[in-house]
């Protein structure tokens, strides 16, 4: 019977010397002898970590599917590959780590696996100013006025206003957030002597889905058009 002290993680051993995985389930009295899953693995090419959240559904059953996901993919060299989903990140991100260390290798992390998906960049309205909504706060970028006008809602009713001109702006930058199932790409640009931040630009949607080479490459041209610098 299979000791604690052997499992990498949840029910998985991994045997760097043998290049095998192997998947227990718990009894009552421990671990079941006999692995419900074995894998010896051939040559590799690459491991992908992917990560990705989605609205939660519900089965057939009854259960309902959480909305985070994560899926290890491992590439042979000679074509095919492994999968193995984990609900648990840390778990998967274990066994990720410890295959590619067995063979020399890094591990990709990677959103959803059907891919990223662009078109998430804010619009510009009718005028060519952008306008970004985050929380209570709407901001408007007008590059021809050469001001950010940044709008909040007051309670209980109103609107406060500030405005803040393009030439104060010393340099944007592009953050990226998870919260929960959630992602969150903000382009700030950091404005006067005390650099405040304010967000010209933002997305959220669920984890994994945009495509954050799109997002540097708005920020960057964002800057561009600004004459400024810009971290990504």
């Amino acid at each position: 019977m299979p000791d604690d002290a052997d499992f990498l993680c949840g029910g998985w051993i991994w045997d760097p010397v043998h290049r095998e995985l192997r998947f227990h389930t718990r009894t009552r009295k421990g671990w079941k002898d006999e692995p419900e899953q074995v894998e010896r693995l051939r040559a590799v090419a690459s491991v992908t970590w992917h990560r990705w959240s989605q609205a939660p559904m519900q089965t057939a059953t009854g259960d309902v599917i959480p909305a985070s996901h994560s899926r290890v993919v491992v590439a042979y060299e000679g074509g095919g590959d492994l999968t193995i989903n984990e609900a648990n990140r840390e778990c998967a991100g274990k066994l990720a780590q410890a295959i590619a260390a067995a063979y020399g290798l890094g591990v990709v992390e990677d959103g959803a696996p059907g891919g990223r998906r662009p078109g998430n960049l804010p619009a510009r309205d009718e005028m060519g100013r952008l306008v970004s909504s985050l929380g209570r706060e709407e901001v408007t970028l007008d590059e021809a006025a050469r001001e950010i006008v940044v709008a909040r809602r007051r309670f209980p009713f109103g609107r406060s206003r500030r405005r803040v001109p393009v030439a104060e702006v010393r340099r944007l930058e592009l953050t990226y957030e998870v919260k929960g199932p959630f992602e969150t790409f903000t382009v700030w640009a950091l404005a006067g002597l005390e650099e405040s931040r304010v967000a010209v630009a933002a997305y959220q949607g669920y984890e994994g889905w945009a495509d954050p080479e799109e997002w540097r490459e708005f920020a960057r041209e964002l800057g561009r058009s600004l004459g400024v610098d810009t971290n990504v």
